[in-house]
């Protein structure tokens, strides 16, 4: 991270920006690693779970498909949390309507829709312009992971149970159809928690001519417990002897993603008349302490980049020392898909000049925004800006596409006031691309104010079609900024996250 300037607070808000671009090539598990940090929670509506479609070279794949947030939007299924209200659970259900061995008390997700619960079912007909609608399909899950049973079965005319998998009346099993369709069923899970079905589809033409096995797939279940379970009283800190002080620091995560922030609190164990603080970080206990420019109150934000450990120490007007905490881990756990970090931006808004300037550095990439002004009904701060020179290489066999994603968590000053990183916003281009490739711009991405998630959320960069993609693309964005007026005093830091799939 770029070094950033202090100074005393102030009526107006000031705000420094730097933005690390970072770009990283994903195999298909390391994106279904990234889809789990922030997957979308579906509580309601119609849900296309097992979702067959069609990949540039006619072989299968197994999506999910919904219409929720929109009309027939696939995702990957690792990006999607099906949850399972707990207004699903039902007692004393009819034995002669359930599947053998299933218990009278389940979370029920019945055949016909509940507009107030999901409607999981599955689509298979995305794929009959190649294998044909006569086609025969197998969806297998071959693992359950979760605390209890899943069923899943049909009901015949007279509404008693009828089979939907080759094996039984639970997962694991194979849902077989002899032609393509979509469809729906009753489903039961007899435990609360989180369950993850381990799927794939075989498709094959009816003079089987033609087959094809998708991709493998986790779909993620989480059943709500009927009720909350309070958490447990903390154990008492033991008190402090009597004229002595202690220091501890509140606000260390159990792990952090990269370009992700922290925002650290050093807690003393009482008043000790002072409020001047250092805080230092080190990469290893092999390594020496480094103070950290401009930290000198007892909250401490910055963007991580690297697993470290941090200290802080409150001083006294002599600078003698009246306390030191125990050093604080920070640990990234990126799930697999740690990536690198790439040039910086920075921008900042000096309080006594209103002035908004942004650069990239190191590769001599620039960038400049637009003076941070008041709008015309002066409820929000706009500014306005670019990045470019995100390069995407695909030297691969087979011409396979790519798609390009971006984000931005959050921002933060070092003192520790978070600026939430849904108040960027982008619209994609494509800078540059080969003679013959076929690349795509993202679609624009509103900032979210006063509503709405601007790019804190995976958001489409650009992407390749498959068939055209082989060679290098260079693509960019104009940037648009628009925060609150509540916005605290200070230089903020934030890193924009870019994976190429």
């Amino acid at each position: 991270m770029s070094s950033t300037r202090t100074r005393p607070r102030a009526a107006l808000a000031a705000v420094a920006l730097a933005l690390a671009v970072v770009v990283t090539p994903l195999t298909a598990s390391t994106a279904r690693a990234a889809d789990l940090d922030d997957p979308v929670r579906l509580e309601t509506g119609h849900i296309d779970t097992f979702n067959l479609a069609l990949n540039g070279d006619n072989s299968v794949r197994l999506t999910l498909k919904e219409d929720v947030t929109g009309s027939h939007v696939l995702r990957t299924p690792e990006s999607v949390e099906l949850f399972v209200k707990r207004a699903a659970h039902l007692e004393n259900l009819p034995p002669a309507y359930l599947p053998a061995g299933a218990p009278t008390a389940l979370w029920y997700l019945p055949l016909t829709q509940d507009q107030d619960l999901i409607w999981p079912g599955w689509d298979t007909q995305g794929v009959a312009s190649y294998y044909g609608s006569d086609a025969s399909v197998d969806i297998a899950v071959s693992a359950v992971d979760g605390p209890g049973e899943v069923y899943l079965w049909s009901a015949d005319t007279w509404g008693a149970p009828k089979k939907l998998l080759t094996e039984g009346w639970s997962f694991p099993g194979t849902i077989h159809q002899g032609f393509l369709a979509h469809a729906h069923a009753n489903w039961g899970f007899t435990a609360p928690g989180t369950y993850q079905l381990t799927a794939n589809a075989t498709v094959t033409s009816k003079d089987g001519a033609r087959t094809s096995t998708s991709n493998t797939a986790t779909y993620t279940f989480v059943v709500q417990p009927l009720t909350d379970e309070p958490d447990p009283e903390p154990e008492p800190e033991p008190e402090p002897e009597p004229g002595d002080t202690s220091l501890t620091i509140d606000g260390v995560a159990g792990h952090y993603h990269t370009g992700g922030v922290a925002a650290l609190t050093a807690v003393p164990s009482r008043d000790a008349g002072s409020d001047h603080y250092h805080w230092f970080t080190r990469a290893s206990e092999a390594d020496g302490w480094a103070v950290v420019d401009g930290a000198h109150g007892a909250t401490y934000g910055f963007v991580v980049a690297g697993s470290q450990q941090v200290k802080a120490v409150l001083y006294d007007g002599n600078h003698e020392v009246i306390a030191e905490s125990e050093p604080a881990a920070i640990v990234i756990d990126d799930h697999g898909s740690t990536p690198g970090i790439g040039p910086e931006l920075s921008v900042s808004l000096p309080a006594e000049q209103g002035a908004l300037a942004i650069s990239v550095a190191p590769e001599g990439r620039t960038s400049e925004l637009s003076d941070l002004t008041l709008n015309a009904e002066a409820d929000r701060y706009l500014s306005e800006g670019s990045i470019t020179g995100i390069t995407v290489t695909d030297t691969r066999p087979g011409e396979l596409g790519w798609a390009a994603s971006g984000r931005v968590r959050d921002l933060v000053t070092v003192e520790g006031a978070v600026l939430d990183g849904k108040y960027l916003g982008w619209t994609p281009k494509v800078v540059s691309s080969g003679d013959g490739r076929s690349v795509a711009a993202g679609a624009q991405v509103a900032p979210g104010f006063p509503d709405g998630s601007g790019i804190k959320g995976w958001s489409a960069l650009g992407s390749a079609a498959a068939g055209a993609s082989t060679g290098t693309a260079v693509l960019g964005a104009d940037l648009r900024i628009e925060a609150p007026t509540t916005t605290s005093v200070g230089d903020y830091t934030g890193v924009v996250l870019i994976t190429v799939i």
